[in-house]
């Protein structure tokens, strides 16, 4: 298990296990009284302001594991052998 924290998109005070992040924005978002956040279509816990999703993305781990195995995946389909007769 691994301990790695993260900062609650919704109270930076917040210090939270990353396993526990889901479980703990479920509750955090009801008392949030900000503007209001979008979130990654690659990683749900990842929220932030509409106008830097597009930077975000730029960065976001999610984002590049999700294209680099969608790659992979093309790449290995060229390279299977034609079905015999």
């Amino acid at each position: 298990m691994s301990d790695e924290y993260g900062i609650c998109p919704y109270n930076k005070q917040h210090r939270i296990l990353l396993f526990r992040m889901p479980g703990h924005i479920v509750k955090c978002v009801r008392n949030y009284r900000g503007p209001p956040l979008a979130v990654c279509k690659y990683n749900a816990t990842h929220r932030l302001p509409a106008e830097r999703m597009d930077q975000h993305l730029e960065e976001c781990v999610d984002y590049k594991k999700f294209h680099g195995y969608k790659n992979t995946q093309i790449a290995l389909q060229a390279r299977k052998s034609p079905p015999r007769a």
